[in-house]
């Protein structure tokens, strides 16, 4: 889509969740110099380790964007995997270096405001991302490369609980709930 990581400093927003915790393992995997990984205890940030990420920092005990900055000599990151745009937007753009990339995939707020000044001084990327509005061409990379790392079984698979199809409602409840701790997966029997 827009270039890849290798050789450069990635921090991944919420390193032990669903999709987080595949964002460190692909940036590791794909040459990243340095995976960041922002996770909110011990339990997470074990779980963020084990999936490749170097650093891995508690944002709940610490300044996230100060904290940021001392791993990485004071330069910041290459680029950012959001989760949490309307939470974080400030400070993703203060720990981005120049010429960095945010790419987005959520937000707890539907309308954010984004610091104009630190933006276009550093020359930012902002891209948004959602799998379904992928061009064909990049959807088909996508899944190439995907089902290549199934294939050589070079994802770790964080399941949090498997429930069977009649009980998804519990499934979603739990998902919403924040505490299940990786994927939940439906089976259909």
């Amino acid at each position: 889509m827009d270039g890849g990581v290798a050789g450069k400093r990635v921090l991944v927003a919420g390193g032990a969740g669903a999709v987080g915790h595949y964002a460190v393992q692909m940036a590791k995997l794909a040459g990243a110099a340095q995976v960041i990984a922002t996770v909110s205890g011990d339990e997470k940030a074990a779980l963020a380790k084990a999936a490749g990420a170097d650093v891995t920092i508690n944002y709940k005990a610490s300044d996230l964007t100060a904290a940021v900055l001392e791993a990485t000599g004071g330069s910041g990151v290459d680029r950012i995997i959001e989760v949490d745009f309307g939470a974080n937007a400030a400070k993703d753009i203060a720990m981005l270096k120049p010429e960095g990339d945010l790419v987005v995939y959520g937000s707890s707020s539907p309308e954010v405001a984004i610091p104009f000044f630190p933006s276009i001084l550093k020359n930012i990327r902002l891209r948004f991302f959602i799998v379904y509005n992928l061009s064909p061409e990049d959807r088909k990379a996508a899944l190439s490369g995907l089902t290549a790392l199934l294939q050589d079984n070079a994802l770790i698979h964080n399941i949090a609980a498997r429930l069977p199809l009649d009980r998804i409602t519990e499934a979603h409840e739990l998902v919403e709930s924040g505490k299940a701790v990786g994927n939940i997966v439906l089976s259909i029997d």
